[in-house]
């Protein structure tokens, strides 16, 4: 592989990167549209059809985000605040998560409620490819 190969290769990784990170935002920005109206501790899927990663609000507010880690037998649930990509610990349940962050914030909540997303919205949304996912 000659010097521009690899220059040619790091700049296409480079854009594949920028648009799974714009892709990821978009995602966010439509799960946090649909808890704007949910009043109090709300979770929904960051990917519609995909629980893995959840966003969690407070009255509209984004607080950050759940996501299962799976460690052998055990699976946890790790809150991670909105704007940091460190996690404030593991727990049992993305509700005991969900309000982790919660009280992170400053605004302790118990109740949690569990918004899914549109049943319509469960494939592609806005006509974007799947994360990691490369187009022939």
């Amino acid at each position: 592989m000659t010097h521009l190969d690899q220059e040619a290769v790091a700049a296409l990784r480079a854009a594949q990167l920028t648009v799974i990170n714009a892709t990821w935002h978009i995602c966010e920005e439509q799960a946090v549209e649909r808890l704007a109206h949910v009043r109090g501790l709300a979770c929904t899927p960051l990917f519609p059809g995909h629980p893995v990663i959840r966003v969690v609000t407070c009255d509209g507010r984004l607080l950050g985000r759940v996501r299962r880690h799976r460690d052998g037998r055990t699976a946890r649930w790790i809150a991670v605040p909105a704007g940091t990509a460190r996690g404030i610990g593991a727990y049992r349940t993305a509700h005991g998560a969900a309000r982790a962050l919660s009280r992170d914030a400053g605004t302790p909540r118990h109740r949690v409620t569990d918004r899914l997303a549109p049943a319509a919205a469960s494939g592609r949304q806005a006509n974007l490819p799947p994360l990691g996912k490369r187009r022939p």
